[in-house]
């Protein structure tokens, strides 16, 4: 009948047609790969690798995410309907067993094994230098975001050594209170200066 949508499970079986398409999806079910990664284990150059990444996008079948200059590529079993995931369990049975993909199996615990080691390496010569690297990465108040990230609502939360009020300025949208204590008073006040009209000041200490 003219104008009338065929079913979405075509869409899917034209999608999973192309057995190294079958093979970047049995890949990416369990795994965030880098298209260079990909390419290393399929055995394939890049643009072949990135056009079929795209299909798989385009399809709803993966799902990226930047990291650094990279894109890791996964699997998007969240955004398909049943009858997709129905169908990759039938297809990835079948494809899972080709020569081909027990060969990518082989070179994807290969290339994991070579990204772990890389990975120590990098720790491993920046310890002397974290401090400043992690700054460089992540900022310098990224574990104040942490701190807020368990914190909760009901919390009364005891900043000792408070300084200049860094912290309790932090965390005070994310708990009930702050006790902000210094044992100068020069601190305190540039704490309370900091805190505005919520922070009372004294000696000992400033309640947030």
């Amino acid at each position: 009948m003219i104008g009338v949508k065929p079913p979405a499970i075509l869409d899917h079986l034209s999608a999973l047609s192309d057995a190294t398409r079958s093979r970047i999806l049995l890949l990416l079910d369990g795994h965030e790969l880098t298209v260079s990664e990909l390419c290393s284990i399929v055995q394939l150059p890049q643009s072949t690798v990135s056009r079929h990444l795209k299909a798989l996008l385009d399809g709803g079948w993966i799902a990226s995410r930047a990291e650094g200059t990279s894109h890791l590529y996964m699997f998007g079993r969240d955004g398909l309907d049943m009858p997709a995931r129905n169908l990759w369990l039938l297809v990835r049975e079948q494809v899972g067993l080709t020569p081909a993909a027990v060969q990518d199996q082989h070179r994807l615990a290969m290339t994991l094994a070579e990204r772990r080691s890389k990975a120590q390496e990098f720790f491993a010569s920046s310890a002397g230098q974290w401090d400043r690297i992690r700054d460089e990465l992540f900022g310098d108040r990224f574990h104040l975001a942490a701190l807020a990230a368990v914190a909760q609502q009901d919390w009364t939360v005891g900043d000792l050594g408070c300084g200049t009020g860094q912290v309790s300025a932090a965390l005070a949208p994310f708990v009930q209170r702050i006790i902000a204590v210094d044992g100068s008073a020069e601190m305190l006040q540039a704490a309370e200066q900091r805190a505005g009209a919520r922070a009372g000041a004294g000696r000992g200490s400033a309640g947030a």
